[in-house]
């Protein structure tokens, strides 16, 4: 932890009035939820746990956000309190993974993802499946990207820069091989299914007296295909060869890399691998393609990317907490009026609103944190890289 010198304490406060002052930015309303914004300066947070670390930055922003909801814009509603520690979270695990606790940080959000199938709107689970899916899908592959995100921080240990390169490359490609092959197996599943049955896979669900149908991939292609099914297994197959050359020859991560976003692209055909495995295989290709970056001179590249996908970790950490408070009967029907399948259909209704609106939130903060960060090293106000450890 930082230490509590005057000059932290004197960014702690700076940082938790400008959190305050940026609450008077319009919010974006939550779908299905009446009375609820997302903030856009919650993706502040993220910032100050870059800056001042896990625990200073928790506390600026605790304060921040305590002063948005007392004082004016606020109003001090109860429905706004209950969702007062989800930046708050946010600044905890972003500073907790950028200086090196990253394991902390992991059982952090990952009981924070397990929380939610335990509550009422994901049970029993048998049919609630998709409730806990379309919450929690996001928030899953939030944990998912921690290690890897760890993993291209950290500065390799050896004392030969180029045996360190070398040593930082392939356990990168490690990394990024496992993102690859869930998704090729999540694909795999897919394609499978659409073998047997000759269709594309189509789930219902009952709300209030009416049934609505997901269909997942193109069906005009899929029944054309119906005869020659079991080919679509080649996507799988081929994804998880190219994660298997990621792990063994990382210097071709660029046309590997490229396979991975090709076919998992392809996938979309059939289903995407329940979408996630879409999902998956692109954040693995891209992250084989950025390693590329990372060994040629534009660091400034890599650094963004860090900020970037600490940011998207720690805002889903944000919204992990907003949906598990949300989950509880004492909050959806005592402060919100809601009775228990309405709160359901809030969670289907836009399964990835707010995927997007993380997206934006992490693009804006590594926007500001970027130069932020390089200007207070710049000015000597000892504002170091991450430890990486």
């Amino acid at each position: 932890m930082k230490h509590f010198n005057s000059r932290n304490i004197a960014f702690t406060a700076v940082f938790a009035a400008l959190y305050y002052v940026m609450s008077y930015l319009p919010g974006i309303p939550a779908i299905g939820v009446p009375g609820v914004k997302v903030q856009l300066e919650a993706c502040m947070a993220s910032v100050f746990g870059l800056i001042l670390g896990p625990y200073l930055g928790a506390i600026a922003t605790f304060v921040g956000v305590l002063a948005a909801w007392a004082l004016p814009p606020g109003s001090m509603s109860p429905q706004s309190l209950i969702f007062l520690p989800s930046p708050v979270i946010n600044a905890l695990v972003v500073g907790l993974i950028y200086n090196g606790k990253w394991k902390i940080a992991s059982i952090m959000l990952a009981a924070l993802v397990s929380a939610f199938w335990l509550l009422p709107p994901a049970q029993p689970i048998e049919q609630n499946f998709f409730v806990g899916v379309a919450a929690m899908w996001d928030k899953a592959l939030a944990l998912m990207l921690v290690a890897p995100v760890a993993a291209l921080i950290r500065k390799p240990r050896v004392s030969s820069k180029k045996e360190g390169a070398k040593n930082s490359s392939e356990k990168f490609a490690s990394w990024v091989s496992i993102l690859v092959i869930m998704s090729a197996v999540l694909i795999l599943v897919n394609a499978y299914l659409i073998a047997i049955s000759g269709d594309v896979l189509k789930f219902r669900y009952d709300f209030q007296g009416e049934t609505y149908k997901l269909t997942l991939g193109y069906r005009d292609i899929v029944k054309s295909m119906a005869a020659y099914g079991y080919l679509w297994c080649l996507i799988g197959v081929g994804i998880l060869i190219s994660a298997a050359m990621l792990y063994i020859r990382p210097k071709h991560n660029l046309l590997f890399g490229g396979i991975i976003i090709a076919l998992s692209g392809v996938s979309t055909v059939i289903g995407g691998g329940f979408i996630a495995g879409f999902i998956l295989g692109v954040v693995g290709g891209l992250l084989s393609i950025i390693k590329v970056q990372a060994q040629t001179p534009k660091a400034l590249n890599v650094e963004f990317l860090i900020y970037f996908l600490l940011a998207f970790i720690g805002n889903e950490a944000d919204n992990a907490w907003g949906n598990n408070i949300f989950a509880v009967p004492q909050v959806y029907e005592g402060l919100f009026g809601m009775n228990l399948e309405a709160v359901r259909w809030a969670f289907l209704i836009s399964p990835y609103a707010y995927f997007i609106i993380r997206l934006i939130q992490a693009v804006i903060a590594a926007s500001i944190a970027l130069p932020l960060i390089h200007n207070l090293r710049a000015a000597g106000l000892g504002f170091q890289a991450a430890r990486r450890n």
